[in-house]
């Protein structure tokens, strides 16, 4: 049975590019869904020195232009896909971003 929904805001599943700066690392990854509040970001750089609680910096494009925003890394872990392992971490926005 699932847990209780955690975001105040709905999420949706999409593909953009993402660059990712978490202090002075930069890597690329992918925004697998978006909502106004928060992300879930997917990448294949397994040496990212993520932490709970660390602050990012997200520059991607939703296909209106760039966006750029901060957020805090609330959880983080590594999935198993097509073969491959990959680093999950869900980003909540510092400041609301808008969806077009």
């Amino acid at each position: 049975m699932a847990g209780p929904e955690r975001r105040s805001q709905k999420r949706e599943p999409v593909d953009y590019p993402v660059r990712v700066r978490a202090g002075d690392e930069e890597f690329d990854g992918v925004v697998e869904n978006l909502g106004a509040n928060g992300a879930l970001i997917v990448t294949s750089h397994l040496e990212a020195a993520l932490d709970v609680g660390a602050t990012v910096h997200l520059e991607f494009d939703m296909g209106s232009g760039p966006s750029s925003v901060d957020g805090e890394v609330l959880r983080i872990e590594q999935e198993f896909a097509e073969g491959d392992i990959r680093l999950a971490f869900a980003v909540r926005f510092a400041r609301p971003i808008e969806l077009t």
